[in-house]
């Protein structure tokens, strides 16, 4: 059975979340892979109808079907200002000049490490999710693990939209 990380999130008024650089539940562009063909590139974001209050955003986008426990946790950004309406190709690139501030993944760089899934692992899903918060910005201690994270976002969550892109691993 499919799992998705969000059934189990504290419920949240739902907003709109789009790509202009895959569709809802399609595969991601070469650019977001992480392999000789890809640019390890985040893909581009727009969102629309934050609830009102919202004061910034987190995006984070996480593979549940890594074939690891606990799946792999490929990009984590707090901080985006609620002006924005969104965010642009490669805007997580580590190093890179862009909105937020980058939290460390889970390969340890702080910005957006692209798809890459093993041989034989068959499809999987990269779940993109923007979270309106009602702070301009959110305080995560420094070493922080991405739960942690996820756990300091809970009491300032307004609003939560999820993308899911699809990545395919070579045969084994």
């Amino acid at each position: 059975m499919p799992y998705n990380p969000y059934d189990l999130a504290v419920p949240a008024r739902a907003f709109t979340l789009t790509s202009s650089d895959f569709p809802a539940r399609g595969e991601l562009p070469s650019s977001a892979y992480n392999t000789e063909g890809g640019a390890n590139e985040s893909p581009a974001l727009a969102w629309t109808d934050l609830p009102e209050g919202t004061r910034s955003l987190a995006v984070a986008a996480f593979d549940a079907d890594a074939p690891i426990p606990g799946g792999l946790w490929h990009w984590a950004v707090k901080d985006i200002p609620a002006s924005l309406p969104g965010l642009s190709r490669g805007a997580g690139r580590p190093g890179g000049a862009h909105p937020g501030a980058p939290l460390p993944n889970d390969l340890g760089q702080a910005g957006y490490s692209g798809v890459n899934p093993p041989p034989g692992t068959g499809t999987h899903r990269l779940y993109i999710c923007a979270t309106a918060l009602d702070v301009p910005t959110l305080d995560v201690p420094e070493g922080a693990s991405l739960a942690m994270f996820n756990i300091l976002m809970i009491p300032h969550t307004l609003g939560r939209a999820i993308l899911t892109g699809t990545s395919q691993a070579p045969d084994a």
